[in-house]
């Protein structure tokens, strides 16, 4: 046995801890990531509906989180939700989404994600 080959039980030991902590922290990431990605969908999707309707606050605002609501997005509160009008208009010019989102990794260690996405909706002149 002088050429001896392949990993200790120490060497795999050091392995299989990285792949779990890796596999660990991919398992939190990515549905942070999935739900982000909902909600880039349902604010694209309200940029063309707000171009082409006049909603008031209250409709956008009841509209976003019924969406958001259908979409299994839960980290989005009211108080995320900022939804402005022009100076001069009765038309809601943007709306803008900032969310953190907090979760749990190894211990006294949290991820955490800090999300924003802002639409300009001006309407489209005839």
């Amino acid at each position: 046995m002088k050429n001896q080959r392949g990993m200790t039980l120490i060497g795999w030991v050091i392995v299989l801890a990285l792949i779990g902590f890796f596999a660990t922290l991919a398992m939190r990431l990515v549905p942070m990531y999935q739900e982000y990605y909902g909600v880039l969908q349902i604010m694209n999707d309200m940029e063309i509906e707000l171009r082409n309707n006049n909603l008031s606050k209250g409709e956008v605002e009841k509209l976003l989180m019924r969406r958001f609501n259908i979409g299994y997005i839960s980290s989005v509160e009211k108080d995320d939700i900022e939804i402005l009008r022009g100076k001069n208009s009765a038309y809601i010019t943007k709306i803008i989404i900032d969310y953190e989102v907090r979760k749990p990794f190894m211990a006294h260690i949290d991820l955490v994600g800090s999300f924003r996405k802002e639409i300009d909706t001006e309407p489209q002149t005839r």
